[in-house]
């Protein structure tokens, strides 16, 4: 089912997703009850038109955003209730093996003209029920009854006439079998299924748009803040310039410069802020929230590459795309027509039998008295035999029924081509999309290298304002060029996962189809669509409030190999130590508390990279430390044991040559286990194994349990009061930092 939208609406200070579809699993996701709907969010709209004040925020993880779309998106809900549909349609069709009960009773009399002596009364009842067979006949058991008089020349007589028994009709050409009988139900069931993977496609779609249109929301507001950035900085180049004292008409032109450019920014912040405004009304839409939220996104597009190959890229499309299994179903359908339209052009020839026992007397209690105690009996058997002549309506059926099965494979065979080559296409764009980001990375780095020598240069008077200004906007532009650059091969990536059927599983939505009633309807337990349970999310914070919220953590994909070295010993790693931040405030001898900025948990030091980034552009300097150490599961495809290293790093080296993550354990005796690959994911564990088999390499799938040190990102030593720590927060948040106040313990 679909949760209804006041109960996701509570959701939003429970969940930030880490997205799992007919009733999906995962972990069961308790709904929230309505009293956890923030406040902020629950009067927003009304107070913010009473008190003048901007709408409330929303700080938003990706897998939270998807999480919304699922359960609260109109238009997943409105092909829900297809499936609804459909699903009832199915019940309908099993209604032709109904027993069905009929009754029927007569009387009359007859008399004889020019005979006023002669006369006859008659009665009949008959009670009887009848049930349809799966061979295509019928069974009916009837009891019969009738009254009989006859008057003549004043002589009366009486009979009684009473009956029960069983009749049978059974088909033995023309709509004969089962196929024939449940036609309609095979038809609508297939309807059912062909619904659900119009849902499922209809799903996969949803998530990707919301994915798409989410990244888009990050881009825009990232290149918002840039022209705020690039306005305030051309503001304060136009004081600096005000304030100095130099010949005329270079402090003229400079002048002019300057106030060219904050004009310029000022007008390009306009456009910018109405784009970040359009975005957020589109993807508000998507995620079903109606209240006027701002939406401030908190994860950048992901960089993280797909493990696909080519191969099990196309071999999963194959296998998992919906519109490829719904011309499946459309096949089979086709196929079971065509045999039953065959079977409807023959003639019709139907067996008919029946017998029973009868008994007779002067009344009707009489006449049941004698078929329980002396009866009489009958029996009947006959043949019906009937063709319509030139049979052209028959025949001429099958023969489109054979056309369509026809057609129906070349769709199956067209778009099996498609797919091939959509998944083709997608990865020449994700080759192209990466190298993209790889040189725009390099370009913004480049930029703002050359920036800092322009204004090094500008102040010791070698160089222009307009210089300056030149080399910022070509700084930000190189900016924004690394944030599309990113956002393109986050949607190759999603793009790649959709077009190979694998975009729910990664994002951890999945359909179970053994609740398939589930899929609508308003109960608040066991959702049709359900998410794995993720961490707090950070509520939604009014502009003007100064606290500083917790960082959203990131929504958990599907994992991939883990990368190791050639030879690696499970020994606990410890944090790079950093030197505090040279521009944290002096810590106060006299202040009873100390503050840290915590900033986020990581598994490894590339994914904080950005983060990272951001910190130093906010003027801060990042510290690092050794964070809680997690227990996780995983598998790992095994090769074989060695007792020499030499020999482990030679089949190490025969693994990466066929582009395998090899790598060995050394256990204490000495032992070294050369494994081709670390998993959390059951299928993609599988479907390398099945890649390597091919290629002639024999693994063993086991699965173990790893100990993962992991690190704390972390900003300053703030003395007391706590609003020196607010302060820099609201600085990094600038930067689309969030970050936690934590009061140190030491």
């Amino acid at each position: 089912m679909i949760a209804p939208a006041k109960q996701m609406l509570a959701c939003l200070s429970l969940l930030v997703f880490s997205p799992m579809l007919p009733h999906a699993q995962a972990a069961d996701v308790p709904s929230p009850p309505p009293s956890t709907v923030p406040s902020a969010l629950a009067a927003s709209p009304q107070n913010a038109e009473r008190t003048g004040q901007p709408p409330p925020q929303l700080f938003l993880s990706r897998g939270y955003a998807v999480a919304l779309a699922v359960y609260r998106n109109i238009d997943l809900r409105i092909e829900a209730l297809n499936f609804k549909m459909a699903e009832t349609d199915t019940a309908r069709s099993w209604g032709i093996y109904n027993p069905v009960l009929s009754a029927t009773g007569t009387g009359g009399v007859t008399a004889i003209p020019g005979d006023p002596f002669f006369s006859a009364r008659t009665l009949n009842a008959t009670v009887g029920v009848t049930q349809n067979l799966p061979t295509g006949g019928s069974i009916g058991a009837t009891t019969q009854t009738g009254y009989f008089s006859v008057d003549s020349s004043g002589a009366a007589s009486k009979n009684w006439q009473s009956t029960a028994g069983l009749t049978l009709t059974l088909p033995l050409l023309k709509n004969a079998g089962r196929e024939v009988v449940e036609l309609n139900i095979t038809l609508a069931a297939s309807t059912q299924q062909d619904s659900l993977e119009r849902f499922r496609a209809t799903t996969m779609e949803m998530v990707s748009n919301v994915i798409t249109a989410y990244n888009h929301l990050y881009v825009l507001r990232q290149t918002m803040e840039t022209r705020v950035a690039a306005l305030t900085s051309a503001q304060k180049l136009l004081d600096e310039v005000r304030k100095k004292s130099t010949p005329e008409p270079v402090q003229g032109m400079e002048l002019a410069n300057a106030e060219f450019a904050v004009a310029q920014r000022r007008k390009d912040l306009v456009e910018a802020s109405r784009s970040v405004k359009d975005q957020e009304i589109n993807f508000r839409y998507l995620i079903g929230l109606d209240s006027p939220t701002q939406i401030i996104p908190s994860d950048p597009p992901s960089r993280d590459e797909p493990q696909e190959t080519d191969e099990q890229a196309v071999k999963a499309a194959l296998e998992y795309r919906s519109d490829l299994k719904q011309l499946h179903l459309s096949l089979k359908t086709a196929q079971l027509q065509e045999r039953v339209n065959r079977r409807q052009s023959w003639p019709d020839l139907s067996l008919t039998g029946g017998g029973g026992l009868t008994g007779s007397g002067f009344h009707f209690g009489e006449s049941y008295q004698q078929i329980g105690g002396h009866p009489g009996s009958y029996w009947n058997v006959g043949m019906q035999f009937s063709v319509p002549l030139g049979n052209t309506a028959a025949a001429n059926d099958y023969r489109k029924s054979r056309i369509r099965t026809e057609q129906v494979q070349d769709q199956i065979r067209a778009l099996s081509w498609k797919i091939r080559n959509d998944v083709g296409s997608d990865m020449r764009a994700l080759i192209s999309a990466r190298l993209q980001m790889q040189l725009s990375d390099r370009s913004s780095q480049l930029a703002e290298q050359r920036l800092a020598e322009y204004r090094k240069n500008n102040q010791a008077g070698s160089a222009t304002l307009q210089d300056v200004l030149n080399a910022e906007n070509d700084w930000n532009s190189a900016r924004n060029a690394q944030l599309e650059a990113s956002e393109t091969f986050s949607n190759a990536v999603t793009k790649l996962w959709k077009d190979a059927g694998l975009l729910l599983d990664r994002h951890g939505i999945h359909i179970d189809t053994s609740h398939p009633d589930k899929l609508t309807g308003g109960q608040q337990q066991n959702p049709a669509l359900l998410v794995e349970p993720p961490p707090p999310a950070a509520p939604p914070v009014s502009p003007a409030s100064p606290a500083v919220q917790g960082e959203p953590h990131p929504p958990k994909v599907a994992p991939s190999a883990t990368p190791a070295a050639s030879i690696t010993e499970q020994k606990p790693t410890t944090g790079d130590k950093v030197k505090p931040p040279a521009t944290a405030p002096a810590p106060a001898p006299a202040a009873p508390h100390r503050y840290t900025l915590t900033i986020g948990e990581y598994e490894t030091k590339s994914a904080m990279a950005d983060a990272v980034r951001r910190i130093k552009r906010a003027g801060l300097t990042p510290l690092v430390k050794r964070g809680p150490t997690k227990t996780e599961a995983f598998i790992r495809l095994h090769i074989a044991d060695h007792a020499d290293r030499k020999m482990a790093q030679r089949e190490i080296g025969r693994l990466r040559r066929f582009k395998a993550e090899g790598f060995a354990i050394k256990d204490k005796e000495g032992t070294f286990t050369v494994y081709a690959g670390s998993y959390r994911n059951q299928k993609q564990a599988s479907i390398e194994q099945e890649r390597l088999a091919a290629l002639g390499v024999t693994t063993v799938l086991k699965n173990d349990t790893v100990q993962i040190s992991t690190f704390l990102l972390t900003v300053g030593n703030f003395a007391s009061p706590r609003e020196a720590a607010a302060e820099y927060g609201a600085r990094l948040e600038k930067q689309g930092l969030k970050a936690v106040i934590t009061k140190n313990t030491e």
